[in-house]
């Protein structure tokens, strides 16, 4: 299959990370691990060091930064030297700002726009914006869409109302990318009914970002022990309705095979 999305490697620099912790605080080891996303063709690198699956400790926006401070510049830099885009995974306001002085080219709000505070800082700037509809951040398993709506339609109108209320921010919707959020409130069905309905998506007008790499819902129907060759399943019928951007673990496999 000719690849139509393009592929956002994950670096995520935190101790506690579901799939892949334990990068905080080792400057050489995330320099390296950013180099290898950028060499196995990674389009776009998206950058955290907070964990938000279910059950991680939250942080303060100093704790955030005091993991990023000696990395992201270096990562920011490196990236724009191989023509490739970088994105800040935050929901701090505060993060946020300093990565947009670091050189970040995106910011891939987990909160989906919940605080004034980071909208008035976006609407100050001129990037692309990730907004992703969530039920709490971190993710809690006990808090979902309940089974017995629509979970489909509960989403699209959350970001179609999403969209009105970033434009009145002073952010217009060309810069806006919408994340659905594969996990974060919903339950491995709904994940799922998100996943083969992703093209109604496609009706707001703006680009599409799903993030499903590794993820629980994966074992939903059988015992999956291979969750990169079941993730790529997924991109692969991501692909084809047309999603945007694919944010994944393993980029060298979807490079090779999408």
């Amino acid at each position: 299959m000719k690849k139509s999305s393009k592929i956002i490697g994950i670096l995520n620099i935190t101790p506690d990370s579901f799939s892949d912790g334990g990068l905080a605080g080792n400057v050489q080891a995330i320099i390296a691990a950013a180099q290898k996303l950028i060499e196995d063709g990674a389009d776009v690198i998206d950058i955290g060091a907070e964990s938000t699956r279910p059950g991680a400790h939250p942080l303060t926006h100093e704790e955030e930064w005091q993991r990023l401070a000696g990395v992201l510049p270096q990562i920011c830099k490196l990236a724009k030297e191989s023509g490739v885009l970088t994105s800040i995974d935050t929901r701090h306001a505060q993060t946020a700002s300093k990565a947009i002085i670091a050189g970040i080219d995106w910011v891939n709000d987990v909160s989906g726009g919940s605080d004034a505070a980071m909208l008035k800082i976006l609407a100050g700037w001129q990037g692309k914006v990730v907004i992703m509809h969530n039920l709490g951040i971190p993710a809690d398993k006990n808090i979902t869409i309940p089974k017995s709506e629509d979970a489909v339609a509960i989403i699209y109108e959350w970001l179609e109302e999403r969209l009105v209320l970033l434009e009145k921010a002073g952010i217009v919707r060309g810069r806006v990318i919408i994340d659905p959020g594969i996990g974060f409130g919903k339950t491995a069905q709904q994940s799922w009914e998100i996943i083969n309905n992703i093209a109604v998506f496609k009706k707001l007008g703006v680009e599409i970002f799903v993030g499903h790499s590794r993820k629980s819902f994966l074992n939903a129907s059988e015992n999956i022990v291979d969750k990169d060759a079941a993730t790529l399943a997924v991109s692969k019928q991501l692909a084809r309705q047309g999603v945007d951007y694919l944010r994944v673990h393993n980029v060298e496999l979807h490079i090779k095979e999408l």
